[in-house]
C-alpha cells in the first residue's frame, strides 16, 4: 500500500515537471507510464503533443500516448465543426470549451467535453428548439435536479451541446446573478466573450467543481487565462468584478498555486497568498483527477454526505435531494419529502456502519470532510447552509436542492 502511494507520488511530482516542459515546449525525457496514466486521469494527455519525442519516450508508450493525442486532434476538428454550424439564431456565447483553449500555446491539445453555450433568459427555450428542429438529440437525465434546471443537453454527431438557462453556481443570489448579467450583458456576434468576463467564467468554473474534485485540466485553463490576460497591469480590473461575484480569494490562491507548480510567470497581485493553503489545493487537485474520477465511489458519496452534515439545515436538504432521487417519487408535497430524507438517512447509515472497518473509515472521512472545509475556507469559496440559486419562473432564488 505505502509502495502504491509512494509510486503514485512520484508520478505527479513528474507529471508537474512534464506539463511545465510542455507549456514551454521543451522535450524532457518520460521514463515513468505513470505520467501518462496520470495525465489521462485529469484529461490532460494530449498537452504533451510538442515535446513527445519518440526518443525520450520508450517505444510502447510512445505509441500508446501518440495514439490518444490523434484521438483529441480528431475530436477537435469534429467539435469545432459542429460548434461552427450550430443553427442556433439568437444571441448565445460560447463557455470553457474553445473559448479556454484559444489561451493555450496549442488550443487543438485542450481536451474537450460538450460544448457549453448560454443565451439570454428570454431565449433559452428558443434555442433548445432550434437544435430539435434541425435535428439534435435531446438527453434527459433525471438523475440530477439540479442540472435539470441549469441545462439542457443534446447529441450533434457524437458531440453533446449544452445550452445553460443560467451559469452561475454559487450560494448567493446577488453572485449569481451578476455573473450571469455579465455574461448575457456581452453577448455579440462572435459569441465569445472579452477576456475579462470569460476569466470570471474560467475561475467559476473552478469553483464549480471543487466540491466534487477539480481537476488539473479546468487548473490549466485558468492558469493559460492568467498568462496571457491578468498581468499585474491588467488585475486591477479583474480585481473589481471579482470581489463583486466572490472570486477573489480564489483567484489569487489558484494563481499563486500555479506559479508554485505549473511553470506560471510570477505576479505581485498574487504573492501575498498563503503558501500552506497553496499545497494544500495542488495535493487536493492531484488527489480527485478530471471531475473527481481518481476518487472511489464510495470515496465521493462519504465526502458529499459529511460535507452537507455541517449544518441541520444543510444535511437536510442534501438528504431530501438524494432520497426523491432514490425513491423516484416527486418533490411536491410534505409527505413524500419527508419519506425522502428517512429513506436516504437509513440508506447512508447502513451502507456507512455495515462496511468493513467501517469506525476506521468513518473517522478518517471525518477528518478528511474538516480539511477540505479549512481548506475551502482560506479559498473564500462560498458554502453557505442555503441551497444553491437557480434561475427559475423568471426570478433567481435559492434551490430546495
Amino acid at each position: 500500500m505505502q509502495r502504491n502511494e509512494n509510486c503514485r507520488v512520484n508520478a505527479n511530482e513528474s507529471m508537474l515537471q512534464v506539463i511545465c516542459a510542455a507549456i514551454k515546449n521543451t522535450p524532457i525525457r518520460i521514463t515513468d507510464r505513470g505520467v501518462f496514466e496520470e495525465m489521462k486521469a485529469h484529461k490532460i494527455e494530449a498537452l504533451v503533443a510538442p515535446i513527445l519525442l519518440p526518443q525520450l519516450v520508450q517505444e510502447d508508450l510512445y505509441k500508446e500516448w501518440k495514439h490518444q493525442i490523434l484521438i483529441q486532434i480528431g475530436l477537435w476538428h469534429r467539435y469545432c465543426s459542429v460548434q461552427n454550424a450550430l443553427p442556433i439564431k439568437v444571441p448565445y456565447v460560447i463557455l470553457k470549451g474553445t473559448s479556454a483553449a484559444k489561451y493555450y500555446p496549442h488550443p487543438e491539445y485542450r481536451c474537450m467535453g460538450d460544448i457549453d453555450i448560454m443565451t439570454r433568459h428570454e431565449d433559452y427555450n428558443t434555442a433548445c428548439e432550434m437544435l430539435i428542429q434541425n435535428g439534435f438529440a435531446e438527453q434527459i437525465d433525471s438523475s440530477d435536479l439540479l442540472k435539470a434546471e441549469r441545462h439542457r443537453s443534446f447529441i450533434g454527431n457524437g458531440i453533446e451541446i449544452e445550452v445553460h438557462n443560467f451559469y452561475g453556481l454559487r450560494n448567493r443570489v446577488e453572485e449569481t446573478q451578476l455573473i450571469d448579467q455579465l455574461i448575457m450583458d456581452n453577448m455579440d456576434p462572435s459569441h465569445v466573450l472579452p477576456d475579462l468576463i470569460n476569466g470570471i467564467t474560467l475561475i467559476e468554473h473552478v469553483n464549480h467543481h471543487l466540491e466534487e474534485g477539480i481537476g488539473l485540466r479546468q487548473i490549466l485553463d485558468w492558469r493559460m487565462f492568467v498568462e496571457k490576460c491578468l498581468s499585474d497591469g491588467q488585475w486591477p480590473a479583474f480585481q473589481a468584478i471579482a470581489k463583486d461575484t466572490g472570486h477573489e480569494q480564489l483567484a489569487i490562491v489558484v494563481t499563486r498555486m500555479c506559479e508554485m507548480y505549473l511553470g506560471l510567470p510570477e505576479h505581485h497581485w498574487c504573492a501575498g497568498a498563503d503558501m500552506q493553503t497553496c499545497k494544500e489545493l495542488m495535493e487536493y487537485v492531484l488527489a480527485c483527477g478530471n471531475f473527481g474520477r481518481k476518487k472511489t465511489l464510495e470515496q465521493q458519496t462519504s465526502e458529499r454526505t459529511l460535507s452537507h452534515a455541517r449544518s441541520i439545515r444543510s444535511f437536510f436538504r442534501y438528504l431530501t435531494y438524494h432520497g426523491l432521487l432514490n425513491t423516484k417519487t416527486s418533490p411536491k408535497g410534505l409527505l413524500s419529502r419527508s419519506f425522502a430524507r428517512i429513506y436516504q438517512l437509513n440508506r447512508y447509515l447502513i451502507k456507512g456502519l455495515f462496511r468493513p472497518g467501517s469506525i476506521r473509515k468513518l473517522k478518517e472521512e471525518v477528518s478528511e470532510a474538516q480539511r477540505k472545509e479549512k481548506l475551502f475556507k482560506a479559498m473564500g469559496v462560498s458554502r453557505g447552509r442555503e441551497g444553491r440559486v437557480i434561475y427559475k419562473d423568471k426570478k433567481y432564488q435559492v434551490g430546495k436542492y
